[in-house]
This record gives structure tokens, C-alpha cells and sequence, in this order.
């Protein structure tokens, strides 16, 4: 049985499949939205110049101003980030270009678990007795009036430059300057903070000064999983392009410690390769090596760090598994069946819960809260499905929890640990008054039939003109009726699904189902399958080979 309700595209009686040379590639264009040659060349073709005005960002004058006052007089610039990549990347972006400036600058990011996000006031004292004039807080600040204040008062400005939705009117700055503002100029409001940074960037050092820090806004934007549409997509565009030359030696370092080809990086890589690396460091220990790694122009001290992250991405690998598999045994003990999850471990870690909300959610299709279990007080992260709003939910059940923040589809918790049942059963109700016919099948968007003469390397090319794909842009979902599932088998640790597609003309693909592993039973009971995937082109031994990484499977409607 399918995982997923597969949308089907509907065949366009309209001509309007002229977008391209390429019928197959107008047919995906037209899917998403596409409807003019002018667009369609934009869009598989973005172009620097078409970014945003960085004058248009509200505040942005008043922030390159104090920022040039401050270079002028050799003030300390403290820049303040969070322990993410984005934040990571971001906070990497406004040092170095003020380091390009002249500036003398100090970096600060909390720790995850101990400081929490965001400027707290053992922060702002920190920035205070350092000796720093001016605060330059990024991917954070716009909800932090209190540390903000505290330091306004000892005489320290500080500038805002953050991408979360605006809660306060104007944060306690000199300058705040937020695509999200109401009175925003700006053309686009989607940027993350590492593409907010690059656009003050250029305002303080110029387009070409800044060019080399488009690396750092690609990784920010495709690992903060922002729609790339817009100004994201001509930033990852370029940031690609840029980064086996432009990219500093950390950032190439990481790479090639990953195993990645700098000149072939794909979003693919920093979703699932470099991003986590970044990540891991924050997540089961301290996040200052990977904002080491990002601003050292050492290569020795690159490779040192890269290794460094490394590790840490092994051990929170091996720790997601055990938090995972915990989890699903309190799922396997439960008595109750409600259809929101609210898991805690007392010796879970709460930088892992929201990668294990994540999966559970995949597995399950169900909202999962996962928790770090206290005596008194537990933490953790949310994670949703389509059509419930979690941080919405959570501000219903407001009464039951400590402090909570997020957008529709995660968010970040803290609940005394006492409210836990409560809080699954009141959830687990809004829940249900969200979905009264219950929970419905997760979509499959998919974009065109392909038939087997089609699954070639020749077509893997065709479709990549669409990257960077990522977030609001996905990769292209394509089926095919009538396979044969050969030499079906697992891998070794039982997680993924492994097979031939073969067609009835005797062509033979090779293909994967992350995460599937458990379906091997069913795939081998049909003789015949419809298979949705996606195109990937793999690597080895130094050639090249089509591989079709399969999102789901379907008894065959062809025959």
C-alpha cells in the first residue's frame, strides 16, 4: 500500500508548454507557475543584479552609518549570532565584512542548552565587560528587549539585523533591520539571516567586496530550509557557483573531508552533508569550532576543525539513532491512541529532539513533541504536519508550559515536566478538532510521467537546469507504471530499501527507498510496481550512473 496519495499532474490543454526547448522541462515549469519565457529564463538563469536594493531594508542607513562611526573610531563590534548554520553562516558573513572594513570585532554565540537562543543578560554582561561599543546581534534580537535594554543603559548600542517574525514594535536599537517589518521596502521577505547579512555586506563593502561571502549565504539559505524562491534562489545560485573558488578554507575543508567535490556541490551536499556537520557541534557540544572553521583563513587550522566537526556528526548520528529507537518503543508500549505524539527521555538530549521529532513525523504522520525529560522542567522541539499549526497549538495550551516559539511547522518548548500528560491531551484534541475526519494521507506532488527510455543520464541533466532545488522549489518527482522490483533486499542495517527497476524493453535501473526498509515484504509480494522518485545521478569509481531514489511504490495500474 502507497505511503502517499500521489497528486498526478493534469495534462495542459492550454499551449502554454513552450517555456522551454524541452517539453518535459516546460511541463515542470507550467507546474510551478511559470507561465512566460521571460520568466522561465529568469528563473533557470538568475542573475545577480536582480537581488533586492539593500537600501530598501528598513533601518539599513541608520545600520551602515553607526557601523562606519564605530570603524572610524576603533570601537570593539561585537557580533552575536546563534549556535545554527544559518546563524553560524550569518554571524560569519558580518565579521569577516567588517573585518574587510577595518573593524576590530569580537563574536559571540550562545550555547544551546546552557544559554538557550537568543542575547540573555550573562551574554550582554559578557559583550559589556569585553569592552565592546556597538552590539551587531544577527539571526536573533528582534524579541530580546531585555538584555537589549541592559545594555543600552550601560552604553552600549546595538543594531538588529534578524529575519524572525517581528513580536515587538522596535527592539531597543539604533537601527533593526528586518524583512519581516511592516514598513519594509524591501521586494522580497523570505531571506534567512545569512542572506539578510550578505545584503548588509554589500552595503558596507560593496557588491564586489562582498561577492566572495555568497558560499556562506548559500549554506545559511539552504540549511535554515527557506523557500528557494526569489532572493534565495539567485543567492544559492551564485553561492554554489562561487564555492570551490570563493569559499573559505573551512567551508572547503568540511567538504573535502565529507568526501564532497567542492566544484560539484549541490544543495543536496549542504542539506545533508556540510549543514549537519555545521550543526552537530552545537547540537552535543559547543558550536564554537564549527564559527571557528568558518573564519579561519589557516588551512591546517581547517582541516584540524572540519575533522573536529566530523565527529561530532558521528556521535550525533549514533545518538539521534538511540533517541529514536527509545522513542519508538514508548510508542509500541502505549496503551492510548492518540494521534499526537509526546515523547520524553530523561537522558535524551534537547539539541537531538527536534532531528528526532523530524523523523518520528516522517514515520508516522503525526505532530511529535520530543523532550529532554528533567525532574522539574523538560525541553525540547516540536515538529508538525501539513495543515496544523504547532506554535499555534502550543500558545492554546500556553497555561500548561514555561516558554515556547516557532513558526506553523516546528517550534521549540519548554514545559514542567508535571504538564506532560496534560499537555499530550490537550494537543492531542486541538488535533483532532483540526482534522474531524481524522488525519489525511500525505500528498505526493508529482510533475510528470516519465516512461523507461526516458530514465537515462541525458534527462538527469535536462532536470537539473531547475537547481538549486530545495525548500519551495523541490526536486522534480517523476513516475513510472509497470517496473519490475529485482534482487530486492535491505541494507545491512535494515533502514533502506534497495532494488532493480526493471522495464519490460530489459532496461535496468538501479534504485533506493530511504527509510523503507520495513516495506521489503510488500515490494517483493507485486510482481509489478508504479514507482515515485526522483532522479539522482551517482558517482563511482569515477563513473557515472543513473540512480532513482524512490519516494514511494504503488501495485502497478498499468497492467
Amino acid at each position: 500500500m502507497a505511503r502517499y496519495r500521489w497528486v498526478e499532474p493534469v495534462p495542459s490543454t492550454s499551449g502554454t508548454f513552450d517555456l522551454h526547448d524541452s517539453p518535459l522541462l516546460s511541463q515542470i515549469l507550467v507546474q510551478r507557475g511559470i507561465r512566460s519565457r521571460a520568466d522561465a529564463a529568469s528563473y533557470l538563469s538568475p542573475r545577480l543584479d536582480q537581488l533586492g536594493r539593500p537600501a530598501n531594508l528598513p533601518d539599513l542607513d541608520l545600520a551602515v552609518t553607526r557601523i562606519r562611526a564605530a570603524l572610524a573610531l576603533d570601537e570593539v563590534i561585537a557580533v552575536f549570532g546563534d549556535y545554527d548554520a544559518d546563524g553560524l553562516s550569518a554571524t560569519a558573513i558580518l565579521s569577516r565584512a567588517l573585518r574587510e572594513a577595518g573593524g576590530r570585532v569580537r563574536t559571540y554565540i550562545p550555547h544551546r542548552v546552557h544559554d538557550g537562543y537568543g542575547l540573555k543578560r550573562d551574554a550582554a554582561r559578557r559583550i559589556l565587560e569585553d569592552g565592546a561599543r556597538l552590539l551587531v546581534t544577527v539571526d536573533c534580537g528582534t524579541g530580546d528587549t531585555e538584555a537589549l535594554g541592559w545594555l543600552a543603559a550601560a552604553g552600549v548600542e546595538a543594531i538588529v539585523i534578524d529575519h524572525h517574525q517581528v513580536s515587538v514594535a522596535h527592539p531597543p536599537a539604533v537601527a533593526f533591520v528586518s524583512p519581516r517589518r511592516l514598513d519594509s521596502r524591501y521586494s522580497f521577505d523570505g531571506l534567512c539571516a545569512a542572506g539578510l547579512a550578505y545584503q548588509v555586506a554589500r552595503a558596507l563593502v560593496g557588491d564586489r567586496a562582498a561577492e566572495p561571502l555568497l558560499p556562506l549565504a548559500a549554506v545559511g539559505t539552504v540549511a535554515d530550509v527557506v523557500p528557494l524562491c526569489g532572493d534565495n534562489r539567485i543567492l544559492v545560485h551564485h553561492g554554489l557557483r562561487r564555492f570551490d573558488s570563493a569559499a573559505g578554507v573551512g567551508l572547503r575543508a568540511l567538504a573535502r573531508d565529507a568526501d564532497v567535490d567542492p566544484s560539484g556541490l549541490t544543495t543536496w551536499h549542504i542539506g545533508y552533508v556540510l549543514g549537519p556537520r555545521l550543526n552537530a557541534a552545537g547540537r552535543v557540544a559547543a558550536p564554537q569550532p564549527a564559527l571557528d572553521l568558518l573564519l579561519t583563513d589557516d588551512p591546517l587550522e581547517a582541516r584540524r576543525l572540519a575533522a573536529e566537526l566530523s565527529r561530532y556528526n558521528v556521535q550525533r548520528q549514533r545518538e539521534t539513532e538511540r533517541m529514536l529507537g527509545d522513542a519508538e518503543v514508548q510508542l509500541r508500549a502505549r496503551t492510548s491512541s492518540s494521534s499526537l505524539m509526546v515523547l520524553a527521555g530523561s537522558d535524551w538530549s534537547p539539541g537531538l529532539a527536534g532531528l528526532v521529532a523530524s523523523r518520528l513525523v516522517e514515520q508516522h504522520h503525526r505532530p511529535a513533541v520530543v523532550l529532554a525529560r528533567g525532574e522539574d522542567i523538560s525541553r525540547g522541539s516540536a515538529r508538525s504536519i501539513e495543515g496544523f499549526d504547532i506554535t499555534g497549538a502550543l500558545r492554546e495550551c500556553g497555561d500548561l508550559l514555561v516558554e515556547y516559539g516557532g513558526h506553523r511547522a516546528a517550534a521549540g518548548l519548554t514545559v514542567e515536566t508535571a504538564n506532560l500528560v496534560e499537555l499530550e491531551t490537550r494537543l492531542g484534541r486541538l488535533l483532532e478538532q483540526t482534522f474531524v475526519d481524522g488525519i489525511p494521507d500525505p500528498a505526493l506532488a508529482i510533475d510528470a510521467e516519465l516512461y523507461p527510455s526516458e530514465l537515462t543520464l541525458a534527462t538527469t541533466e535536462l532536470v537539473a537546469a531547475l537547481e538549486p532545488c530545495g525548500a519551495g522549489n523541490p526536486a522534480p518527482v517523476f513516475f513510472t507504471r509497470g517496473l519490475r522490483a529485482e534482487n530486492a533486499h535491505t541494507s545491512r542495517d535494515g533502514k533502506h530499501l534497495m532494488f532493480d527497476a526493471l522495464a519490460s524493453d530489459g532496461s535496468r535501473t538501479r534504485a533506493i527507498s530511504f527509510q523503507q526498509g520495513s516495506r521489503l515484504a510488500e515490494l517483493q509480494r507485486l510482481r509489478h510496481v508504479d514507482l515515485a522518485y526522483s532522479l539522482k545521478r551517482d558517482r563511482w569509481n569515477g563513473q557515472t550512473r543513473l540512480d532513482l531514489e524512490v519516494l514511494d511504490f504503488r501495485r502497478s495500474t498499468a497492467l
